[in-house]
């Protein structure tokens, strides 16, 4: 499967009871962050606590921002005619 996805912005943080999903405008899961709540069991099962895994979502939903900024400059760039350098 060498095809690409394009992940549908916007995408957003659901929360659930044991895990944030991020998930783009269709509904397509991106992301899922497993957390627990409870600090015994933060050093034996590997998972995030709720607030790492809050963040680290937050991060993910960044990039769908970021990478729809990148796509409105390049097509702002698109639209103008290059500047050229004059040559010496």
């Amino acid at each position: 499967m060498s095809e690409f996805r394009d992940f549908v912005p916007p995408w957003r943080v659901v929360e659930l009871e044991d895990a944030y999903r991020v998930e783009d405008a269709n509904g397509l899961v991106i992301a899922s962050l497993f957390f627990v709540e409870d600090p015994e069991q933060l050093t034996f099962t590997g998972r995030l606590s709720r607030d790492e895994a809050r963040r680290v979502a937050a991060r993910i939903v960044e990039i769908s921002d970021f990478r729809a900024v990148m796509r409105e400059l390049e097509e702002r760039e698109g639209e103008r005619p290059t500047a050229t350098r004059p040559k010496h």
